[in-house]
């Protein structure tokens, strides 16, 4: 053989060798994408081998089956797949092209495939950026530090005063539900609103046989509480949707029939003018936070899973109980030392609501608790 031929065979050899690693890359883009879809392993496997193999086998067959032909069309193949899966798939590929490396090394144990996947992210930084776009699945948020809001300017609009009876901690004030108006004990050492039974027959709510129960701390010591949920009542001409309500016989007496809790009051800027003998509620700016009203409704819980090439995802599901929509809430997922939040959102009423999100590469999470940070009906 000549020395032209041996170096026109040695250089397609190198050629189809360099063509192996974009081919490769983009082989293993395509399983990491629909692994993270939960798409069937066979599925992918099939779907990413047709969609890799058989246009270079085209390009192949169309040059008359040379090695030239299959060199060229393996290589621009390829590169033209890693060049445009970024454009459907933003922010996806690298962590695609790892979790496909990861699962391919699999066999040779988990040390193998997780360092098969660190080397895959470093392999593929160059080809796998993205272009602007928002990831299809959100990473979880870290909660800001806790800081007081910005002070606001006092205002006369959206306020009611209010005349109340009584002395020192027992000031009581008239609270009205639909056409029924109760003289309430205004109460702020307690978080829930309370009513006794015979006032809540008296406005025809139920109390149904799943409610959820809480622990008052009464007078007498604490005591056990079923919930109730009233769709709306009136602090003066001022109203509130979804109030959740314990029941409490030991809370209401002669003069008042219950105690008018922080997640109610707490949804105004409460004033106390002793000389007028008037609690002046004012509107609160902005969206209050429900959380003490929704939290007894909502159970949260939430499932971490830790893939081969260290990528950590959160799923969490909201099992809403109460009659009425839940707009938003923020989950907390606490790992170690570090917190993370989950959004849902939309849970309808009775039903069922998800959120994912993905957490930082390398987070421990292989203990976490889970918490309802906030909530909005």
């Amino acid at each position: 053989m000549r020395y032209g031929e041996r170096l026109t065979r040695f250089l397609l050899a190198v050629a189809v060798l360099v063509g192996l690693v974009p081919f490769g890359l983009a082989l293993c883009a395509l399983i990491g994408l629909g692994l993270v879809r939960e798409l069937h392993p066979v599925q992918v496997a099939a779907t990413a081998t047709l969609v890799t193999c058989l246009p270079v086998i085209g390009v192949w067959a169309a040059g008359g089956r040379r090695a030239e032909a299959a060199a060229v069309g393996l290589a621009g193949w390829s590169v033209a797949l890693l060049v445009g899966l970024p454009g459907y798939f933003p922010g996806e590929v690298g962590g695609a092209i790892s979790s496909g490396l990861a699962v391919l090394v699999a066999p040779a144990g988990e040390g193998a495939s997780r360092a098969a996947a660190r080397f895959g992210r470093t392999l593929a930084e160059p080809v796998a950026k993205a272009p602007a776009g928002t990831p299809p699945l959100p990473e979880a948020e870290r909660p800001p530090p806790d800081c007081p809001p910005p002070p606001v300017a006092p205002s006369t609009a959206d306020q009611v005063a209010l005349p109340y009876e009584g002395q020192g901690h027992s000031l009581s004030i008239p609270v009205a539900f639909g056409d029924t108006e109760l003289q309430m004990l205004f109460d702020t050492g307690a978080s829930v609103t309370t009513l006794n039974r015979a006032t809540l027959r008296q406005l025809g709510v139920p109390v149904p046989a799943d409610a959820p129960e809480i622990t008052l701390r009464t007078a007498n010591g604490e005591r056990t509480a079923r919930l109730v949920l009233i769709p709306k009542l009136w602090v003066g001409g001022l109203p509130v949707e979804g109030v959740t309500v314990g029941i409490c016989e030991e809370c209401a007496d002669d003069h008042t029939s219950g105690l008018l809790g922080l997640n109610v009051s707490g949804q105004f800027l409460v004033t106390l003018d002793t000389a007028r003998r008037e609690v002046v509620f004012q509107v609160r700016p902005g969206d209050p936070e429900r959380l003490t009203d929704v939290a007894p409704w909502l159970e949260v819980r939430a499932t971490a899973t830790l893939f081969p090439d260290d990528r950590v995802e959160v799923e969490v599901e909201g099992v809403n109980r109460a009659p009425r929509p839940i707009r938003s809430a923020r989950v907390g997922i606490r790992c170690g030392d570090e917190v993370f939040q989950v959004k849902l959102s939309d849970v309808p009423a009775r039903g069922v609501g998800t959120g994912r999100a993905a957490l930082p590469r390398g987070v421990d999470c292989a203990s976490y608790t889970v918490t309802l940070d906030s909530a909005r009906w």
